[in-house]
């Protein structure tokens, strides 16, 4: 009985092992290859960063005299350029410039301009490419941070 279960667990682990491999792939190389990040990706990426110490800035009641602005939002090359160049994507970068322009001239009522950034964000993630926005969200400022 031992010998049968332990031959039946040696055939199962060489099927599983077989199967990781491609016959075709005598190299040893990777059967998948990792694109090079965009200029929009890495813009997003500094986007996010920068943002994300803005909001810790604002809850912190420091808010600073001059606020970065991203120019080549329209601009930047993308991973899918079609996308990049689409009517929606054009439309929702402008719609980001103008929240962040009204989050760099609105600094009597920051959190709320902040938060609307943050809701445009998420608008065009939703509708272009859904995969940040687990990230996005956590930049929101929330009424029990503000209260402090």
């Amino acid at each position: 009985m031992k010998l049968y279960i332990s031959s039946i667990i040696s055939l199962l682990l060489i099927c599983i092992f077989s199967s990781c491999t491609d016959p075709q792939n005598k190299s040893g190389a990777s059967r998948f290859t990792m694109r090079e990040d965009s200029e929009l990706t890495l813009l997003m990426r500094d986007m996010y960063d920068y943002y994300d110490s803005l909001k810790v800035n604002i809850e912190n009641g420091d808010i600073p005299d001059n606020i970065k602005e991203f120019h080549n939002i329209h601009s930047a090359i993308s991973t899918e350029p079609a996308k990049a160049k689409s009517d929606l994507y054009q439309a929702m970068a402008t719609v980001y410039k103008e929240s962040a322009d009204r989050l760099k001239n609105n600094k009597n009522d920051i959190s709320q301009s902040f938060n609307l950034m943050v809701d445009n964000c998420m608008n065009c993630h939703q509708q272009m490419c859904p995969g940040p926005m687990v990230k996005i969200k956590n930049l929101y400022l929330t009424d029990a941070k503000l209260e402090r």
